[in-house]
């Protein structure tokens, strides 16, 4: 992750003068700015530019110089800071930070300045950012979802060893596919509170500014009182009319696995047609249960997929190619890298979606060097336990990066053959689409 950008000059008699940098928070210390001029300057060769890279403390700084200049202006410096312990492709950023400091260090001090601040877009690329909230009764299940999906927890564990009760509004961020997403989840016990006292911190921290309230019941609560789950409901659905809030409001029927296996279609479609009566809503019907577990985060793949169309899109052309496939996973990444759509087999070990997306991660840095030095379009990676290949789709006028297709039980031929069947799909949709933005370029 880049941290900040920065511009200084060195004057041999005043020192530094940081003339401009990015966020406007970013600290540049006099010890570390001190370390970047004199590694510049230990170099005596004042013909070129010159690019270096040091660490300093838990950072990684590159830094660029027009060493040819020197003796005309003195030291001027382009600064760029990363997270060291964060992995990014440093190849095609040092292209892009070299480019950017060149083009700027060629103009006046004030078109300096304009193009700094038009141009630091190209750096800092923000990612969307929603705001989930997650309400429910105590004890349905709510905080073990979040630790689950979002931060790799082994249901298995969670099935046996519950966590301790919420207390208050506990909000969490996390990167998830190409979102920043805010996650708020909500203590049971204090459920009524929340939604009677409108004027209450914890009240407005919880609905204001927020994308989607998830509204989480188990199985054994409408049973044994279906009419305050209603009720409740009907509470959320007034908080968003009197406060104008524009939040989509989502039903979990949570903990499925309770109802018998003969019986389960038959009471979730009894449960649904009472719920519609009263209310327009979507309804998801969940569980941790590991035979089951598929369903919780197919259902957060459609809630996040729905805030673009295009990925509704893309994840409909993976979840029909996938189609009986057992244990196997599909992706889709951007030009961030970031991973915009996903598919995955009924079977496939949840456990390790995590562990998966970490991996997919570190080879999408490796296999863009490999694409673009050896210009390859295939990555395959093959162990006794998984099959693993990675194709450059190299649509970048639709951001789309990377397919990935992994899976435990299919040979590396037959997913070569599927990586073909889903690109033939995606190129009669992008190939109209490239020919009509062409024509009217």
């Amino acid at each position: 992750m880049i941290i900040g950008l920065a511009f200084f000059s060195w004057d041999t008699k005043m020192g530094a003068t940081l003339e401009m940098k990015y966020p406007l928070d970013l600290k540049l210390t006099d010890e570390l700015i001190n370390k970047i001029y004199m590694t510049h300057s230990y170099e005596e060769d004042f013909t070129k530019d010159e690019i270096i890279e040091i660490t300093y403390e838990d950072q990684t700084i590159l830094s660029f110089c027009d060493k040819s200049k020197v003796t005309d202006v003195g030291y001027e410096i382009f600064v760029i800071i990363l997270d060291e312990k964060e992995k990014i492709n440093l190849y095609t950023l040092k292209a892009k930070f070299i480019d950017f400091s060149k083009k700027a260090l060629q103009k006046t001090r004030d078109d300096r300045k304009k193009y700094f601040m038009e141009r630091i877009g190209t750096f800092f690329e923000e990612s969307s950012t929603k705001k989930f909230l997650l309400i429910g009764r105590a004890s349905t299940g709510k905080t073990s979802i979040k630790k689950i999906v979002f931060e790799g927890y082994n249901p298995k564990d969670l099935l046996y060893n519950p966590l301790e009760p919420t207390r208050g509004i506990s909000p969490s961020v996390y990167s998830w596919l190409d979102l920043k997403l805010g996650l708020f989840d909500s203590s049971g016990q204090e459920l009524s509170y929340l939604l009677e006292n409108e004027n209450d911190s914890d009240h407005i921290l919880a609905f204001e500014n927020t994308d989607i309230i998830i509204y989480l019941f188990d199985y054994p609560t409408w049973v044994s009182n279906s009419q305050q789950i209603v009720d409740d409901i009907q509470k959320v659905r007034d908080i968003m009319t009197n406060k104008s809030y524009s939040a989509k409001v989502i039903l979990f029927i949570h903990k499925i696995d309770l109802i018998g296996k003969e019986s389960r279609r038959k009471i979730l479609k009894e449960i649904t047609n009472e719920i519609k009566r009263k209310f327009d809503i979507s309804i998801y019907y969940t569980s941790i249960y590991p035979k089951l577990i598929y369903s919780l985060y197919n259902a957060f793949y459609e809630l996040l997929s729905g805030f673009s169309k295009e990925n509704i899109y893309l994840k409909k052309i993976l979840d029909d190619i996938i189609g009986d496939f057992s244990k196997t996973m599909f992706f889709i990444t951007n030009l961030n890298d970031n991973i915009i759509v996903q598919s995955m087999s009924k079977d496939f070990n949840t456990v390790i979606i995590n562990h998966s997306h970490r991996l997919i991660t570190q080879l999408n840095k490796t296999f863009e060097n490999m694409a673009m030095n050896d210009k390859i379009e295939h990555l395959i990676l093959s162990s006794s336990n998984f099959n693993i290949i990675m194709n450059s789709l190299n649509y970048k006028k639709f951001s789309l990066k990377n397919l990935i297709c992994l899976s435990e039980t299919l040979s590396a031929n037959k997913l070569i053959w599927i990586i073909g069947q889903i690109r033939l799909k995606l190129k009669n949709v992008y190939y109209l689409k490239k020919k009509l933005l062409d024509k009217n370029e």
